[in-house]
């Protein structure tokens, strides 16, 4: 399985990139493998993006989608997903980039990667620009995994 991993501390933008992701490497599709709807990948009411795992084909390629991996929980579901779907071939999810989350992540999730890429985010951290500079800093980011994902060795 190859892996892109988008890490940092919380409040960088692994989950709104991972949405983004998401939003586009759904686009023409309604339903996961297993005939559910795919969950909205657009913030909620209060502005924030809801964890999720989805599992899904595209141009012939089965594709994990997985948002969160704050906790054991949601990093064991990962894990399941993963041995449940052993002919994955791309998994997009994300990782704190310190602590235990960090330790848990790479001894239960990593060792199922035959190719692991990690793309590290920062804060943002202009005080008189901050917005601005946030939200060039996703649309950047987003144009980025994109262009990672495309070419090899993911080729979606």
């Amino acid at each position: 399985m190859k892996f892109l991993v988008i890490s940092g501390a919380p409040q960088t933008g692994k989950t709104t990139s991972i949405n983004k992701i998401a939003e586009w490497l759904t686009i023409g599709i309604t339903t996961d493998i297993y005939g559910e709807a795919l969950p909205s990948f657009l913030p909620g009411i209060k502005g924030k993006y809801e964890d999720f795992s989805i599992v899904i084909n595209r141009h012939g390629k089965k594709i994990i989608i997985h948002s969160a991996t704050d906790n054991k929980p949601w990093m064991d579901k990962l894990t399941n997903k993963l041995k449940e779907n052993p002919d994955t071939d791309v998994v997009v999810t994300s990782c704190r980039d310190i602590y235990w989350e960090r330790n848990y992540f790479s001894d239960n999730v990593k060792p199922f990667a035959s190719f692991f890429l990690e793309s590290p985010l920062g804060k943002i951290t202009r005080q008189k620009d901050f917005a601005l500079a946030n939200k060039l800093y996703k649309a950047n980011l987003f144009l980025m995994h994109k262009h990672i994902l495309i070419n090899s060795p993911y080729n979606l």
